[in-house]
């Protein structure tokens, strides 16, 4: 039987996490904003568009939501262009799934405008269906609408459908969809590891205990 995985990027894949928890308060010191206890949280389950309105509704940011994401772009680009490595195993991963012919396709809150400098990079294309992100197909991991979207784009079923996720929050809307869910180890995600491990099917440190 044909397998399909849809996995998340951020966190899952590439190990960029760090690189999120210093920019949004880079943003918000260079505008003289406080920065809430909550924000990497936050952060984490919106895309840029919606991270941008918490900042100008939530925090009083004053510019605009394309001005706000133009200047995280900025923050972010140059280091997924450069720098963002492969989380441990990942590559060999891969490469065992396409040898077997499992399906594969990527589904992210980032942004098409700097995910696709990591993904060149790291060489990761060739191993998927294709790539969609959050804002592309106007749906958030906040419902488990947007993981049925993409496996029905992939041509699988529940069945045969593995999603695999860092953050709790994708990972309950996966399980609530009637998925099965791998969790994918990461330090951001370290005060929900419970709530995490007891709510997927399956949880790792590394992709080399898949191997």
């Amino acid at each position: 039987m044909t397998k399909h995985i849809i996995f998340d990027l951020d966190g899952t894949l590439i190990d960029s996490m760090p690189v999120w928890r210093n920019t949004g308060k880079r943003y918000l010191e260079s505008h003289n904003i406080p920065i809430p206890p909550n924000l990497l949280s936050v952060m984490k389950k919106q895309t840029l568009p919606q991270t941008a309105e918490f900042f100008r509704q939530e925090l009083g940011a004053t510019q605009t939501v394309r001005e706000i994401c133009d200047e995280v772009i900025s923050y972010v680009a140059d280091q997924y262009a450069n720098s963002i490595p492969l989380k441990p195993f990942v590559k060999e991963f891969l490469e065992q799934e396409k040898s077997k012919g499992t399906k594969m396709c990527i589904l992210t809150a980032s942004e098409a405008d700097y995910i696709h400098l990591a993904l060149n990079r790291l060489e990761l294309l060739p191993y998927f269906e294709f790539v969609a992100t959050c804002t592309e197909v106007g749906a958030s991991k906040d419902s488990p609408k947007v993981f049925q979207m993409m496996m029905e784009r992939l041509g699988g079923t529940l069945e045969d459908t593995i999603v695999f996720e860092d953050a709790y929050y994708a990972i309950k809307s996966a399980k609530d969809g009637g998925f099965t869910v791998y969790a994918i180890a990461d330090p951001t995600s370290d005060s929900e590891k419970q709530a995490i491990s007891s709510t997927a099917d399956r949880y790792i440190q590394n992709y080399e205990e898949l191997l």
